[in-house]
């Protein structure tokens, strides 16, 4: 693994992620003194929709696209409160304290600059000793509530009096008085050369001291900054790395909301809003990250701003009056302040607005796609990575409930889609053709009357539509089966003929706008078509999917896809591969990835037993560790222990967060209780194990990397930064109250 440079190449996707979608053709403009103006038009934006925006806002505001601002209302120079809207400043503080030297890490205990936290709740086993920067930064520290830190969520400006009193106070040393002049201006504001004064009195030193005042103009800046992946002018203000955790991090779904049971806080705490006690706000819904609200998927399976981009993150004050919001895919930022805005929805219907004004906006630009530069790696239009991790099953989706007299169902499938959404799991498998000869029965296909030579049933694809919209609102890939095994309607032997041509261009067309979406031609294509029927299919499928998703092949038993291999349009071999332990399958794995060499990627589609709790977390890793996907066979979601679901969900978040670009298994380089090693080239390593003792990798760099511990179980994670490691063989010893079940990320950071 190379360490030279500056920037990881995580850093650099960040960067592509947060500017390049949106902005590949415009020039790269950052603000001076003052901002630069420009019309709507000269960036393609709607001016009649922007004027919507602002009478549904109200009050004053502005918006920003690809670096000037394109419309503006009300005064927009004017300095204010911006409630708990100045969160993701705190955060931000937190964050370049540790880059800085300040504080070790996100994991070292506030106690350690606020020791008074060691002596209270006593009969709670000195809890408070426990809250970290990273239970801070993102509200779980249970600080004033009887949970113990970590294990819930509790919206509390008793701890938010907290954090920036032992942040700013003890950790940057400074008053009240000086918080201005010696922080906010020389490390933040200064550099963004904020034209009204940002200030940390919002209403002077004896009103809620540490409450932002800010002009939407200058909020703004401070929104470009973290768009541009913490860079200014040619300035890394905070790094790609803690830009990217900041607003793509949201808590599971997995940590409740606190019960809100009164416990002892330190003497003379104050507040910085709130007076009510214990202070129990709100859920985080999925969707809060390092202080920032994300657009994430909640308990229910929904998406927080259903209409806006999945990318967008922002600071809300009083439940929407005060607000910044970024939208990456966009290049656009959209900040207000004395608003009409008093909910989510109403949120949602202002992100809808903003959305729809850039009308050269790409609704697919995240589909997922295969990596041209790379065909083994799934990855979304806008270049992150894409891991898939979740139910293998069940394969009558489409066709569970009771048939209606037009051919829809009256079925579980939207309670299935929303379960599997709360928990991070990210695909369904699911088959259109289930009758003649299929595991189906004579109704389990999509035609009018179940009659092939009729066509197509309009009424059971729009009901399709509806669950295939609902999971590309949560981001669940729809992973869909023409045929299901000896499923077969056609005999034409090698050929495709006008009517099936005709059936699967249908399909194609229908569905083909799903931004989470993968052909597969067959289940156990073996049994009924030829290698030619299949690569003939397949060639169909392509020629009418304008979007090119992902086409897999799924087959019997076994490791080899010879047949396939180089074909030009089949993309993924699906893998049926039934061994009984996790040793097995990593190691059959580990061989079809060697064999594909690159060529198309391996998706773990079916294993006759991956069992469930501890053994199923074992062959996921197991699957993932060699290189591969990793679908639950039997796992039907209805009956699926959630704790289950959310197995995946870890396990798909910590790969996509890892952003493998040529992920390759080197077990050989596991040492002590390292089990098995990914490394991607000049990128990152990534270790795990189920067994007990200290991690080691053999023939590591010398270098400053960064080390992010997820503990498989219980999904709690530990991040260092700036770990200055020596060459050779070495050791680390896993994080304090982790289990035997850890994988750990080793990033080159120069």
């Amino acid at each position: 693994m190379s360490t030279h440079g500056l920037l990881t190449l995580a850093s650099l996707v960040v960067y592509l992620c947060t500017c390049a979608v949106a902005a590949a053709d415009q020039e790269m403009v950052w603000p001076g003194a003052t901002w630069e103006t420009t019309s709507p038009e000269s960036v393609r934006m709607d001016a009649n929709l922007l004027e919507a925006l602002a009478k549904h806002v109200g009050g004053r505001g502005c918006v920003i696209r690809h670096g000037r601002i394109v419309y503006s209302w009300g005064d927009i120079r004017r300095r204010g409160d911006v409630a708990s809207a100045a969160k993701p400043w705190y955060s931000h503080f937190i964050l370049k304290a540790i880059e800085d030297g300040k504080i070790p890490g996100l994991d070292t205990p506030v106690a350690d600059f606020e020791p008074r936290l060691r002596a209270i709740n006593a009969n709670l086993g000195h809890k408070d000793s426990r809250i970290t920067w990273r239970h801070m930064a993102n509200q779980t520290s249970c600080y004033g509530v009887a949970d113990e830190p970590g294990s819930a969520y509790d919206y509390n400006d008793w701890h938010m009096a907290l954090l920036w009193d032992t942040l700013f106070l003890k950790v940057y040393g400074t008053t009240w008085e000086r918080v201005d002049a010696e922080v906010v201006r020389p490390l933040l504001a200064d550099i963004l050369q904020c034209e009204d004064q940002p200030t940390f009195m919002a209403f002077g030193l004896k009103d809620r001291a540490g409450r932002l005042g800010v002009s939407p103009r200058d909020f703004a800046r401070f929104g470009l900054l973290y768009l541009r992946g913490g860079q200014w002018n040619g300035r890394q203000v905070l790094s790609p790395e803690h830009v990217r955790l900041a607003t793509r991090s949201g808590l599971s779904n997995a940590i409740p909301r606190t019960a809100g049971e009164k416990a002892e806080m330190v003497e003379g705490q104050r507040s910085i809003g709130s007076r009510n006690i214990p202070d129990n706000q709100c859920d985080h819904m999925g969707s809060y990250s390092f202080l920032w609200w994300t657009n994430g998927v909640d308990r229910d399976g929904r998406r927080h701003w259903p209409n806006a981009p999945h990318d967008a993150y922002g600071a809300f004050g009083h439940g929407g009056p005060r607000a910044m919001v970024v939208i990456p895919s966009l290049d656009v930022i959209v900040s207000w302040n004395d608003a009409n805005i008093k909910s989510r929805e109403a949120e949602n219907e202002a992100l809808r607005l903003l959305t729809e004004a850039c009308v050269d906006r790409d609704p697919m630009w995240d589909r997922i796609v295969v990596d041209p530069d790379r065909p083994a790696r799934l990855m979304r239009k806008g270049g992150s990575s894409v891991f898939i991790a979740g139910p293998g099953d069940p394969e009558d989706f489409l066709y569970r409930g009771t048939l209606r007299e037009d051919g829809t169902r009256d079925g579980d499938q939207m309670a299935l889609i929303r379960k599997v959404a709360a928990t991070g799991a990210n695909c369904i498998y699911m088959q259109v053709i289930r009758s003649h000869g299929g595991d189906g029965d004579e109704t389990h296909n999509p035609f009018i009357g179940h009659d092939p030579a009729k066509g197509l049933n309009e009424a059971v694809l729009d009901q399709w539509e509806t669950w295939f919209t609902t999971m590309d609102e949560a981001d669940v890939c729809i992973y869909l089966f023409v045929y299901d095994d000896s499923a077969r309607i056609w005999d034409t032997d090698d050929d495709v003929g006008r009517e099936e041509r005709a059936f699967l261009e249908g399909i194609v067309n229908r569905f083909e706008h799903h931004r989470n979406l993968i052909w597969c031609v067959a289940e156990e294509y073996q049994e009924r078509f030829s290698p030619a029927r299949v690569r003939a299919i397949a060639k169909i499928i392509r020629e009418a999917d304008a979007n090119a998703h992902p086409i897999a092949v799924h087959k019997l038993h076994g490791l080899e896809f010879g047949e396939f291999a180089d074909d030009p349009v089949i993309d993924q071999f699906a893998v049926q591969y039934n061994v009984k332990t996790a040793t097995e399958l990593h190691e059959g794995l580990v061989r079809a990835h060697r064999e594909a060499r690159g060529r198309y990627s391996i998706n773990m589609s079916e294993c006759a037993d991956m069992g469930t709790g501890a053994e199923l977390r074992r062959k996921l890793w197991a699957a993932a560790m060699a290189g591969a996907h990793a679908m639950v066979l039997r796992m039907d979601i209805a009956s699926t222990p959630e704790e289950d679901l959310y197995a995946c969900g870890r396990l798909a978040r910590f790969m996509e967060e890892a952003d493998l670009r040529a992920p390759n298994p080197q077990d050989e380089l596991a040492a002590r209780a390292t089990q098995y090693v990914l490394v991607d080239p000049d990128r990152a390593y990534v270790l795990y194990t189920s067994k007990s003792g200290k991690l080691g990798l053999r023939d590591l760099p010398a270098g400053t990397y960064a080390m992010t511990w997820l503990d498989c179980e219980t999904g709690a994670q530990v991040r260092r930064h700036n770990v200055r490691i020596e060459s050779g063989t070495q050791m680390w010893p896993r994080p304090e109250g982790f289990g035997d079940e850890v994988a750990v990320r080793v990033d080159a950071l120069q």
